[in-house]
């Protein structure tokens, strides 16, 4: 996974653009690759297209997978992003801009037989932003569907309120959380020191 990022990184740095914002690790792109081979996803969804890694590794690890984006696109390398994962992977990739408590929502409506096999939350750093993107991904799953939360690091102050919104979602039975994974180690507390930490699990339909 170190040469895609370096692909994306190298053709950002010939154009004179530098990614400012933190963007999955290679442990994590790594379990994102790998989970989608596991789960045979062909869907995609994803809130934080960023630099474009993740959504890298969702298409390079099954060759039928079509990825849907949503992002703020406040970074200008994101413009830069796309279009390099539309080379690399043509017709298979869409970027929708914009705040994802209205854009998700919004896709839901306009495609309403739409249901991804896999999600990956890794948006805005905000407990009231991450509260709604776990609810506003909702519409588009099943129970069937992996859902993968980001930035679970509540000792570091952009990891607080990703962290209280996944385990309300957890508490409330509205995610059924399956595992923890820290620093490419699956773990059974999040508790520090650790860089990245993510969960797996699936919506809840009563």
């Amino acid at each position: 996974m170190k040469e895609e990022i370096a692909k994306i990184t190298r053709y950002l740095a010939i154009r004179g653009i530098f990614i400012r914002e933190g963007s999955a690790s290679i442990d994590e792109l790594s379990y994102l690759a790998d989970l989608t081979q596991r789960e045979n996803a062909q869907l995609i969804g994803e809130i934080g297209f960023n630099a474009g890694f993740s959504s890298y590794a969702f298409l390079k690890a099954n060759p039928r997978v079509e990825v849907v984006s949503f992002d703020i696109g406040h970074h200008r390398y994101v413009k830069s992003a796309k279009k390099f994962i539309d080379r690399q992977f043509p017709g298979r990739h869409k970027l929708i801009y914009g705040d994802s408590r209205d854009t998700v929502s919004r896709f839901a409506k306009e495609n309403p037989s739409v249901r991804f096999d896999l999600v990956f939350i890794d948006g805005g750093h905000d407990y009231e932003i991450a509260k709604a993107d776990i609810l506003n991904f909702k519409q588009l799953c099943t129970e069937k569907t992996a859902v993968v939360m980001d930035d679970l690091v509540p000792w570091l102050k952009w990891g607080m309120g990703p962290m209280k919104a996944w385990e309300e979602a957890v508490n409330d039975g509205l995610v059924k959380q399956e595992e923890v994974i820290k620093d490419g180690m699956r773990v059974n507390r999040v508790d520090p020191p650790g860089k990245n930490v993510w969960a797996l699990g699936r919506y809840v339909y009563k």
